[in-house]
């Protein structure tokens, strides 16, 4: 897959280079070893992907399949950020997007290849990197490329991730940047020691049949992560983001044996280290003490420096912000600090506060790839006196002034457990395959003592793979990707990769998928016409009895954010009226008197519902902008949101499928979308038409 190589080339440099011009601002970085090996592979190894020879190889050379193929697969990209704003990619894609597979891939001519497959990689080159003088002159010209001319393009991408790994070698030097690493192949480290380490934050989950407990696992995942780090930039590792910020009391001895100084993870953990009630909502003028100051973990025989994240800033960052007027945000920022500083000022308190977040996912949200947010953000925190920015591990050089924390809580930095890697059951069928072939690999060295080493070398570095935690972070309902199949996949054949290296027949169990079949995750569709009264309350059981609903937090993509404040969204219709109803987070502070929901709506035309206590006024897209329309919409704005929109502006004609999005916006500004991107869809048949049976 494409996305080391995409993200590398837009998402692990301009960052740096943004840096450089303010010189007081200090960051920390995070890095993943099996991901910069993978950058090494690209940049010196010739390393390949299914994107890259299908972008190299030459438009009129290309077979009818391969046509299909870069058709349907080379949109991969945030359409509002990355592809609308390129006048030929954004009409590639509506010419693509008119038919499907081969049908789009006879819309296009050869030319048209070779552009698609030009901007295709080009829009994942950051546009802070894209000033070098030939470079700036394909973009400007915008089409009517050259195989020359493409080619240039993908050998200039290399290049930046060839330059990724000495500009970090060189800031941290010079003392500019703080290097962290994470465990090498990305596992999550309190279930490598003991997969029950899940029932603390939920003791009723459900396990994998085989235990899996193998600390000498999650030692060698942190020991081959030191000795690269050695490796690529000489010095020592002395911070650790554990993958997902998962802890446990049971890493930290393995993590100081490995001269591991300091850890983070997000507030939630210290919540439940501290017994301290969980607020997921706060206000920043009354900050809950506690997470704002660095502790010790681990006891005297395995300190460890630990940091709680402050989520609700973090995702301001990771969430909020791409919707916002790049200066706006930045100040939005420093009055949330000056907040706290305010507060910790008044009580004679230093504060520290660790905002942490997704270092690459992010940008592609913002405009610019959010390089204008963060000259902003970077500029204003240069010149505030009352802010510095430090080094975690300037922080844990003094041992004054840091109190121990006696308990560490087991969990990650999502909800503060587990749940996202284990417990559903394809979580769990993916743990069993991996500890049956583990233990087959154990079982077949002990009695095979003078096996090539080699190769039982490559064996073991398929398990550490397949102990990865982004393979079932794509199990399950939680998180959404257009990939399942493919992650699917991979993940079965590193551990085939298990039996076949050491001569051993894989099982059929290894051949049978355990994704289930695509569907539209965390969503249930209608079952039956409903009629609710909209009156903004539950009026009874059965007035929703047969609607779809989206459960929110199961709608992620490649990021978590831990404060949304919609929990479900129910929908479905009658003859007359399609009807929606919102409801919000127990512990969401939604001010009424600030705060609209908007609910996108795309059929045969595009409106927005704007809901407020008062009303709901329906507006349609024009040429110039939205329009009000002259029609009633009732809505009521209660305990919860009721909304019943009139058939009559959703029209879907033949297709007979009205997607929609909710979204949240305070103060004129959007701070929650769900879905993140694209559209929850659902089937809607003409009137007197029916999709549901009935008995």
């Amino acid at each position: 897959m494409p996305w080391v190589r995409l993200h590398g080339s837009k998402d692990y440099l301009d960052m740096l280079l943004l840096l450089d011009e303010f010189p007081r601002v200090k960051q920390t970085f995070n890095l993943v070893p099996s991901l910069l090996e993978q950058l090494i592979d690209y940049a010196d190894h010739g390393a390949s992907d299914r994107h890259l020879s299908l972008s190299r190889k030459r438009a009129a050379d290309l077979s009818d399949e391969e046509k299909a193929e870069i058709a349907d697969s080379f949109f991969a990209a945030h359409y509002p950020t990355m592809i609308k704003p390129n006048p030929r990619f954004n009409e590639l894609y509506h010419r693509c997007h008119e038919k499907t597979g081969r049908g789009a891939a006879h819309n296009l001519t050869d030319q048209d290849f070779l552009d698609l497959q030009f901007w295709s990689n080009a829009v994942w080159i950051d546009p802070t990197l894209r000033a070098e003088k030939r470079v700036k002159a394909l973009y400007r010209r915008g089409r009517d490329y050259s195989e020359e001319d493409k080619n240039y393009l993908l050998d200039y991408q290399i290049d930046i991730l060839r330059r990724v790994i000495p500009a970090y070698r060189d800031r941290r030097s010079a003392g500019k940047i703080e290097v962290s690493f994470s465990p090498y192949y990305h596992p999550i480290l309190p279930l490598l020691v003991d997969s029950a380490a899940a029932r603390m934050a939920v003791p009723n989950i459900a396990l994998p049949r085989r235990h899996f407990a193998y600390p000498e696992d999650a030692d060698t995942q942190v020991e081959q992560a030191i000795a690269y780090y050695r490796q690529l930039f000489g010095g020592e590792c002395l911070g650790l983001w554990p993958s997902e910020g998962s802890v446990s009391e049971a890493i930290l001895p393995i993590l100081h044996h490995h001269g591991i100084r300091w850890i983070a993870s997000d507030e939630e953990i210290y919540y439940a280290s501290t017994n301290h009630p969980i607020a997921k909502q706060r206000n920043p003028d009354q900050p809950l003490d506690g997470i704002h100051r660095p502790y010790w973990v681990g006891g005297d025989e395995n300190r460890l420096g630990m940091l709680f994240r402050d989520h609700r800033l973090s995702d301001k960052i990771g969430f909020v912000y791409s919707n916002w007027d790049a200066e706006k945000a930045a100040d939005d920022f420093l009055s949330e600090l000056h907040k706290l500083a305010a507060v910790y000022e008044k009580a004679g308190v230093d504060a520290l506060v660790s905002v942490i977040l997704d270092g690459e996912n992010a940008w592609e949200y913002y405009p610019n790839d959010g390089a204008d947010f963060l000259r902003a953000l970077y500029g204003r925190l240069d010149q505030d006196k009352r802010i510095e920015t430090v080094l975690p591990a300037d922080v844990f050089s003094s041992k004054e002034g840091i109190k121990p924390l006696p308990f560490l809580f087991s969990g990650s930095w999502i909800n503060h457990n587990f749940r996202v890697w284990i417990g559903h059951e394809e979580d769990n069928a993916a743990w069993d395959l991996l500890g049956a072939s583990r233990e087959q690999l154990v079982d077949f060295l002990n009695g095979h003592p003078d096996f090539d080493k080699a190769k039982a070398e490559l064996a073991w570095k398929e398990i550490y793979i397949a102990e990865g935690s982004d393979w079932c972070w794509w199990y399950g309902e939680d998180h959404q990707t257009e990939y399942f199949e493919i992650f699917d996949y991979l993940f079965r054949k590193h551990l085939q990769n298990v039996w076949e290296t050491i001569g051993l027949e894989p099982p059929v169990t290894l051949m049978r998928p355990i994704r289930k079949p695509s569907r539209q995750i965390g969503m249930l569709e209608p079952t039956d016409f409903i009629t609710p009264i909209i009156d903004g309350r539950q009026t009874d059981f059965f007035e929703w009895f047969g609607a779809g609903r989206v459960e929110c937090h199961k709608l992620g993509g490649a990021m978590h954010r831990a404060d949304a404040k919609i929990r479900e969204i129910m929908f479905g219709y009658d003859d007359d009226f399609v009807y929606f109803r919102i409801d919000f987070e127990k512990d969401a502070l939604i001010d009424r008197e600030t705060s609209t929901l908007l609910i996108d709506l795309v059929c045969e035309e595009k409106h927005v519902a704007e809901i407020t206590p008062s009303g709901t006024v329906l507006k349609k897209q024009t040429e110039s902008g939205y329009e009000p329309v002259p029609m009633v919409v009732k809505s009521d704005w209660g305990r919860l949101v009721e909304v019943a929109l009139p058939r009559d502006a959703s029209r879907c004609g033949r297709e007979k499928r009205l997607y929609f999005a909710v979204s949240v916006k305070e103060n004129e500004k959007v701070v929650e979308r769900w879905p993140e991107a694209n559209y929850i869809f659902m089937d809607l048949p003409n009137r007197g038409e029916t999709l549901f049976w009935q008995v």
